[in-house]
């Protein structure tokens, strides 16, 4: 009995929660928020980079992984790679290669 009661109680309370409403004359005012990089990465072409890092993305990306998008950072001097997998375009992998063509942590 205390089951079916609380369960009662529980449904008025959402169902309250559910028809509230905004009061008339409050003005709703739309919050958007952007996130923006601020890692200075700009977007190059993977035949701009050097045969070293070139050979690296090649071997990482393996027969598993195309590659979909290659930033440079000139200040740092590192490479960031993102690749896809071929078969589920949803899994991606985000690789930050230095000068020589090995991993770095960022």
């Amino acid at each position: 009995m205390k089951k079916i009661i609380l369960f009662a109680v529980f449904l008025i309370g959402c169902a309250a929660f559910t028809n509230a409403q905004v009061p008339a004359g409050v003005k709703i005012t739309p919050i958007s928020v952007e996130q923006v990089a601020n890692d200075e990465y700009k977007e190059v072409k993977l035949a701009d980079l050097s045969e070293v890092i070139k050979n690296a993305v090649k071997k990482l990306a393996g027969k598993t992984y195309d590659v979909k998008k290659v930033e440079f950072n000139e200040k740092k001097g590192l490479t960031k790679v993102i690749f896809v997998n071929k078969k589920d375009k949803n899994d991606e992998k985000t690789v930050v290669l230095n000068k020589e063509g090995k991993e770095e942590k960022e």
